[in-house]
């Protein structure tokens, strides 16, 4: 007569703020300053758009899943669109009523072009700060001796 299967305990997911020992938001600055938001380690990119694959502080690997950097080009649009808002509102409430359309406008087609290409490492770094948040970390994502917590070794409840 065979045993029933063992039935798998499923691996208990703890946030990766508790896992790191960090707060949310140092996460985010970690991510606009352009460093690692694991571990806060620097040197993730070569050059203004050529990025490390792993952190080379604590092996942490960027691009978590395929079609990462998606969330990144969404956070980078949504950014640049809320800097040309304020402009635009900023101007038309600072001259009104007569703004000057052609000094805004000027205003706005430098905020849309430049924009992008100098908010480009933040964003990646940011977006991938919330993945952090939104998923935590796996085994073996991170060198372990960044790791304060892990579910594997200290049995959370």
């Amino acid at each position: 007569m065979a045993s029933p299967p063992e039935r798998r305990v499923p691996r208990k997911e703890v946030a990766t703020t508790v896992q790191l020992d960090v707060r949310p938001s140092l996460l985010l600055l970690r991510g606009f300053v352009h460093r690692c938001p694991a571990c806060g380690g620097r040197h993730v990119f070569r050059r203004w758009f050529q990025m490390e694959e792993r952190c080379p502080t604590c092996t942490f690997l960027f691009e978590r899943v395929e079609g990462h950097w998606i969330g990144s080009l969404g956070l980078n649009t949504t950014v640049v669109f809320g800097v040309m808002l304020v402009v635009l509102m900023a101007g038309t409430l600072a001259f009104y009523p007569d703004p000057p359309y052609g000094a805004l406008l000027t205003a706005e087609v430098v905020i849309a072009v430049v924009g992008p290409l100098l908010f480009f490492p933040s964003s990646r770094m940011m977006w991938t700060a919330v993945d952090l948040l939104m998923r935590p970390l796996g085994p073996g994502e991170i060198d372990p001796r960044f790791v304060k917590v892990d579910p594997e070794r200290d049995r959370m409840g």
